[in-house]
């Protein structure tokens, strides 16, 4: 199955399972039980042959053939429902549609199996039986298909059969049965048992060790898998960079060429224009520009997918970038009757980062207001500590941004609609913010009411000299 018909069910199982990702119940348990219920044919058919065996070969005295022919035969029928049930879910994209279902019969099959082991071991020498050490086996089965916290309620529901039998047997509730070579009964040096514990503990060890290599094989080819998926993810990581790189050069000389021309048309360097020829020109102009601040994010993202941005940070002083940001960008604020001030501490700690980046982040944020808040409105920016980190805010008094629409804002592509006449852009601008927050180890976010403004958010580490990450590993040491 290609990795595009893969990634529906994995996001279906992700988001019913909290995040169990490949290795997801929703995903495996179809598998799973189609694979147990294979086993348990096998443990029923053990358990006919090896009473037979037992009696005639071995010369076990006392075992009840009837009731132990009968569980082995109500197993394989219980287990006959249970094998047509799970099948038709072996396949990943088909278990995940049912796993609410596929739960039930795990809980339900593991509930009869310590039924039968329980039923099993008080048949075949009761607390003093050699197979009690089957419940062990059964446990791994419940940690294998179920999770964690239903693994250990039916760990629980086992050890309470096992302790009924226990305590039954010892209270004179139960009848002790005890076959003559089976359990100790007779001389010490009884051969039969001996043989007993040695088949059945072999038998133990293989099954245990059978089911532990496939788990193991399993968990490795997922590993190989995961490798083979990161791979690929960097494959396509180097080619998305060298496409930007090469888009980017390739398109900003001539757009910056048109968008000169046009502005010698404009001022009438080839002589005068017309008032419709004029409109022309501004209306490409506009447009030109805007491929201009497309071209200028793209090279942002290019730049931070490039290489490791960690050695080219130093201590950045915020209230400097945000005073000039705002120096710069009043003018514009302006013609749109906007108020756009900064409220700035006396004093801000700095933060490790790049101070280029941190400003387009900034910017971007800011122009965004500009943008979007309407005429007439205020734009406040300010900074504060927080903890470890830096702050910085952007607040708007406008239109604010619907709920369903603010989860997708810092997406890459993404635009909200403000209705009619509303700003457009490239829709790079709030994700260029996050991915330069994330790279300096910061977050974003917004806050926003419908009619009562917005408020984005920046936050960034404060920066910590080498003297005194040394004073604090000096002081941990």
């Amino acid at each position: 199955m290609s990795s595009a018909n893969q990634a529906p069910g994995v996001g279906a199982a992700t988001s019913g399972n909290g995040g169990d990702g490949l290795l997801s119940h929703s995903l495996l348990l179809g598998e799973r039980l189609y694979f147990f219920s294979r086993l348990r044919f096998l443990a029923a058919a053990g358990i006919l042959t090896g009473v037979l065996f037992a009696i005639h070969v071995v010369g076990i005295e006392g075992l009840n053939l009837a009731a132990l022919a009968g569980t082995a035969i109500f197993l394989a029928l219980c287990n006959l429902a249970v094998f047509f049930a799970v099948r038709p879910y072996r396949r990943p994209e088909r278990a995940v549609t049912a796993s609410r279902p596929l739960l039930w019969i795990a809980s339900a099959t593991i509930l009869l199996d310590y039924l039968v082991l329980t039923f099993t071991i008080w048949q075949v020498g009761g607390s003093q039986s050699p197979f009690l050490a089957f419940y062990v086996l059964h446990a791994i089965f419940a940690s294998v298909m179920l999770s964690r916290r239903a693994a250990f309620a039916h760990a629980t529901a086992g050890y309470l059969m096992l302790a009924a039998l226990v305590l039954g047997e010892w209270l004179g509730w139960l009848p002790r049965l005890r076959p003559l070579g089976a359990v100790f009964g007779g001389p010490e040096d009884d051969f039969r048992v001996v043989w007993t514990l040695l088949f059945v503990y072999g038998l133990l060890v293989g099954a245990t060790t059978y089911l532990a290599t496939g788990i193991a094989a399993r968990l490795r080819e997922s590993e190989r898998r995961l490798r083979e998926a990161v791979l690929r993810l960097e494959r396509l990581a180097d080619l998305r960079r060298s496409f930007l790189h090469v888009m980017v050069h390739d398109l900003r000389s001539p757009v910056g060429a048109v968008t000169t021309l046009l502005d010698n048309l404009s001022s009438d360097l080839g002589g005068p224009l017309t008032e419709q020829q004029r409109q022309w020109v501004e209306r490409a102009d506009h447009r030109l520009r805007g491929a201009l601040d497309l071209l200028r994010g793209l090279q942002v993202l290019a730049d931070l997918e490039t290489e490791p941005l960690t050695n080219l940070m130093v201590s950045v002083d915020l209230r400097a970038i945000v005073r000039e940001v705002v120096e710069e960008h009043a003018d514009l604020a302006q013609q749109r009757h906007q108020s756009l001030t900064a409220e700035l501490p006396d004093s801000l700690p700095s933060v490790r980062g790049i101070a280029q980046l941190l400003r387009e982040a900034l910017v971007n944020y800011v122009t965004n207001a500009i943008k979007y808040a309407g005429e007439g409105r205020t734009i406040l920016v300010r900074t504060r500590a927080q903890d470890a980190m830096v702050r910085v805010e952007v607040q708007d008094d406008g239109p604010g941004i619907p709920a369903e629409a603010q989860a997708r804002l810092f997406q890459e592509f993404v635009r909200v609609s403000k209705g009619k006449g509303s700003e457009t852009g490239t829709g790079l601008g709030l994700s260029i913010v996050r991915r330069i927050a994330e790279a300096h180890g910061g977050q974003v976010g917004v806050q926003s009411t419908p009619g009562q403004g917005s408020c984005f958010f920046l936050t960034l580490p404060i920066f910590k000299s080498p003297d005194e990450h040394g004073g604090t590993a000096s002081k941990a040491a």
